[in-house]
């Protein structure tokens, strides 16, 4: 009989404790959502300040190899669309040099024995006979970003990762709920190094 009161203060107790952990539960994820949301709009406002612009590589001229062909164009397996471009180049003093280029290149992070994988955008044009340069070459323009307003915060990653944020209102990417840094590997690639090979005759080319 005397004890009633204690378990009904027991019970009340309990349950007390069990309203302020969820109340104390449902407030940080308030406090989290909220700094999601402010950091989304700030992401959000400096990819829109932000424009992919391209900037060329030095050029690089191509010889003829041996078998009379300016380039060798071969895939990584027989299920993989994956695809390398080899060619030789003559560089300054007519030091002959072999290059290649691929559709998928992987560039080292800043953890060991981790790369990162990026597309290419490659194409192989033939030389009109009316251009002015009839020189068989590779042209790479690579993409970079700056800032549409200086004065603003613009994007500052890497241009060639992948991200769920549009840089700028006209670029491509997508345009999901979620923060451009959330998945590493998410989304679409912001933008692609644009590759030309420039070779005078398609018909010897294997």
């Amino acid at each position: 009989m005397y004890n009633i009161p204690l378990r009904r203060r027991s019970l009340l107790r309990g349950w007390a404790i069990a309203i302020a952990a969820i109340a104390a539960l449902v407030a940080t994820l308030v406090i989290w959502g909220n700094q999601m949301r402010s950091q989304e709009t700030q992401d959000r406002a400096a990819m829109a300040n932000t424009k992919i612009v391209y900037v060329a590589d030095p050029v690089q001229k191509l010889v003829k190899r041996t078998d009379g062909s300016y380039y060798r164009a071969t895939t990584a397996s027989e299920y993989s669309p994956d695809i390398s471009y080899d060619y030789t180049t003559v560089q300054d003093q007519d030091v002959v040099v072999p290059g290649t280029v691929t559709t998928q290149e992987q560039r080292p992070t800043g953890f060991l024995w981790y790369q990162k994988t990026f597309d290419n955008d490659i194409t192989v044009r033939l030389i009109d006979p009316h251009e002015a340069d009839q020189t068989p070459r590779v042209e790479r323009l690579r993409c970079t970003v700056e800032p549409v307003d200086a004065s603003k915060p613009s994007y500052t990653g890497d241009p060639h990762a992948r991200g769920w944020l549009k840089i700028g209102p006209d670029q491509e990417g997508t345009d999901a709920g979620s923060l451009s840094g959330l998945f590493s590997n998410g989304g679409q690639q912001l933008c692609r190094d644009r590759i030309t090979i420039f070779v005078p005759d398609g018909s010897i080319q294997p």
